[in-house]
């Protein structure tokens, strides 16, 4: 019987012990989650006052410190790494089938970014992206298939606590048991992927990458090191992470970030940097232990093999096989550079009741510049040109050789200096983009895409943004090798677009989204059951367009262009037969009332609709040697002084026409080693055509002081 007991007594205690283990393990789970709950915004304090020392000073203090190691306060790979590696997150983040979850995120994000001027009308409490605006961050978030390791790079430092929290007994338990804490990944914790996915989309912000590409092109790899010394010797709560890439042909390529953590003297002028590499979890049989790249202070050097044995810089370069390509540089490579943590997270601006105000802490690439707001100054229009996928990008003057400095007023800025390269982690042949300064507004541009030789073949997309405007080419299939050649030209008042047949095929999809544009109105609405009523109201309206559907011979060309001051979109290709497209339509609205009861002592009531809808048209035909255009600003419902019944029933029931006008092709025929030019006749149109669209899709949302809120959604129908 005591036997039995005794074994009772044993079997409870086992029974115990696995819930306490299955607790913690839970809890150690969802840490980092927890830690990105409680994360606030802004920059870091130092833990440690932050004192100046010479290059000399600060690597003897390093070799008088015990084993000549110094580290970030409480940073363990192991246990502030990620337990899922760069490829598995990339492969269980679903964009299509959250595509509505994510924007809802990742509009906040955006609003925090570069303020309300993202939103139609800035915002009214709920943010409806402008069509640029949508268009860039779902352009940008395609990039995530190509890698994500500047987002967790990142983010291991957003999460890390420089001062250690206190751990319950338990949890040292578990901790003790398991060897380490482990983070793991859970595909329903959609949190961490929209906040590691923030910190990627950063990479790109001219906030984050000028000062990243100033230390790349100024510092040499011991310069760096020494940075980064600088920073650990001080307990400085701001470190940085650091991008490693590949040097081909002088343009960089195949990107990576890695989070250093402690640096050795190795003696005779070497040292290691450790770092945390998302491509290696930490704690994996499989994964390498000790992850650092090697600096030689002599040379003036650095080289960085995560799976190769460790060598010698010495040996580097001069005939020594690897067991794996390596990223590795000199002085003169500039291929090396770092990121430090404040610059991803300047507190942003508010206003009244904590809303973001309209401009953010960070440049919008694609807002207005005019939409700046004092006391910060307006800054310069920009023109950015990115490859979403592999392949080579060359951007260059049409009609000009050599580099974008033959551009009158860009100075000596080089086409290296304008380029900002990719890091993703995935070894992908990811080209730089191009950011260009407001001197190539009006300019065409050529752009050339070359297939990367070991890409798999997937669709690509080109995205050019400029002042209030994004445009993509969309659906581009790069074979290895193969050229293909577009122009661009990047008006302050839209965007011009030309892709190039260089084979009979179908065109890509060619879009072009726009920033909103706001009016305002006044008038008398009162009734006879209301009495007397004065509404001000403000209509602001985003519009975007999709051109595809047509067959090129190879050597024709095809054109998009946008003309925000006409309010007109254009199209034409200069095939020799009439053509028929399909033309998509996305208009975005948002009205906002403030409505007077009464003439004294008045009540008033604010009311504010929001409207999206998805036009399309099929068989839009145009003759040869005809250009067509579009006014895409009656194609919205004229809400000027319609009553909130009468509008709310006009879009619920609303007809969907779309009159096309047509001119004469003034470009005609250059050929197809040149833009093709869709200029305004400036006289009457030659004729008009009304086809019937149908409705892809449709959402309105309207609310009345926050209390009522009604919604409606359509469907995709076949079309006419």
């Amino acid at each position: 019987m005591g036997k039995i007991l005794l074994n009772r007594g044993q079997w409870l205690r086992g029974c115990w012990l696995v819930v306490v283990v299955l607790s913690g393990f839970i809890t150690i789970q969802l840490s980092p989650y927890l830690a990105l709950a409680a994360l606030t915004p802004g920059v870091p304090s130092p833990t440690a006052q932050v004192f100046e020392l010479s290059d000399a000073d600060l690597l003897a203090q390093l070799g008088q410190l015990p084993n000549g190691t110094v580290s970030l306060p409480n940073f363990d790979p192991a246990v502030n790494g990620f337990q899922f590696s760069n490829q598995e997150l990339v492969q269980a983040i679903d964009l299509d089938r959250n595509a509505q979850n994510w924007e809802v995120v990742l509009t906040e994000q955006m609003e925090q970014l570069f303020g309300t001027q993202v939103c139609v009308g800035e915002g009214s409490g709920l943010c409806v992206l402008t069509a640029a605006a949508q268009s860039w961050l779902k352009t940008q978030l395609s990039r995530l298939d190509q890698g994500i390791s500047e987002g967790m790079a990142a983010a291991v430092l957003e999460l890390w606590q420089p001062t250690p929290t206190p751990i319950p007994w338990w949890q040292r338990l578990i901790n003790a048991l398991l060897g380490h804490t482990v983070f793991g990944l859970v595909r329903t914790l959609f949190d961490l992927q929209t906040f590691i996915a923030n910190l990627f989309l950063m990479q790109g912000v001219t906030e984050v990458f000028q000062p990243t590409e100033a230390i790349r092109n100024t510092l040499t790899p011991t310069q760096i090191l020494l940075t980064i010394l600088r920073v650990f010797l001080t307990g400085s709560g701001n470190p940085f992470t650091m991008g490693v890439y590949r040097l081909v042909e002088g343009v960089l390529t195949e990107g990576h970030s890695l989070t250093p953590y402690r640096v050795e003297d190795r003696g005779h002028g070497n040292y290691w940097v450790y770092v945390y590499d998302s491509n290696y979890p930490a704690g994996r049989a499989t994964s390498p232990q000790d992850l650092h790249v090697e600096f030689d202070t002599q040379a003036d050097t650095w080289v960085y093999r995560p799976l190769a044995p460790s060598a010698a810089l010495s040996g580097h370069g001069q005939g020594k096989r690897l067991d794996e390509p390596a990223f590795f540089g000199d002085a003169a490579s500039k291929n090396l550079d770092l990121t430090q943590r404040s610059w991803r997270q300047p507190a942003p601006a508010l206003t009244g009741g904590d809303r973001p105000a309209a401009t953010g802490p960070f440049t919008c690439p694609f807002c207005h510049p005019d939409r700046e707001t004092a006391p910060k100054a307006p800054p310069e229009p920009t023109v950015d040109i990115t490859l979403i996928g592999e392949g080579q990008l060359v951007v260059a003057p049409y009609g000009a050789s050599g580099s974008l400095t033959a551009i009158a007023g860009l100075g000596e800025i080089s086409a290296q200096d304008t380029r900002v390269p990719f890091k993703g982690g995935l070894n992908r042949a990811v080209p730089a983009s191009y950011h260009l300064t407001a001197a190539v507004l009006g300019q065409p541009l050529q752009v050339t895409l070359t297939g990367a030789g070991n890409a798999s073949l997937q669709p690509t997309t080109l995205q050019v943004t400029g002042p209030g405007y994004t445009a993509n080419v969309e659906g581009l299939l790069l074979f290895p090798e193969q050229t293909l050649t577009l122009y661009v030209v990047p008006n302050a008042t839209g965007p011009e677009l030309t892709f190039v047949a260089n084979q009979t095929t179908n065109i890509p999809h060619l879009t072009i989204n726009l920033i909103d544009a706001t009016t305002t109105h006044r008038f008398d609405a009162s009734t006879p059951e209301v009495g007397f009523a004065l509404t001000e109201r403000q209509v602001s309206k985003s519009s975007g367009f999709d051109l595809s559907g047509v067959k090129l011979p190879a050597q024709r060309r095809v054109a998009l262009s946008a003309k925000t001051d006409l309010k007109r979109l254009y199209f034409a290709d200069d095939d020799l037969a009439d053509s028929a497209y399909t033309l998509t339509v996305n208009n975005r609205m948002v009205v906002k009332d403030r409505t007077q009861l009464g003439a004294s002592q008045p009540d008033f009531v604010n009311y504010t609709l929001t409207y999206d809808e998805e036009m399309r048209v099929r068989g839009v035909q145009v003759k040869a040697d005809h250009q067509a255009f579009f006014d895409y600003n009656p194609a919205f419902i004229d809400p000027a002084d319609l009553s909130r019944d009468a509008l709310l029933a006009a879009l619920a029931q609303r007809n969907i026409p779309i009159t096309i006008a047509y001119e004469p092709l003034a470009a005609g025929r250059a050929g197809a080693s040149s833009p093709l030019r869709l200029v305004p006749s400036g006289a009457a149109p030659i004729g008009h055509r009304v086809f019937q669209g149908s409705l892809g899709f449709q959402e309105l949302v309207w609310e009345t002081e926050g209390v009522g809120v009604a919604r409606g959604e359509g469907v995709e129908g076949d079309g006419a």
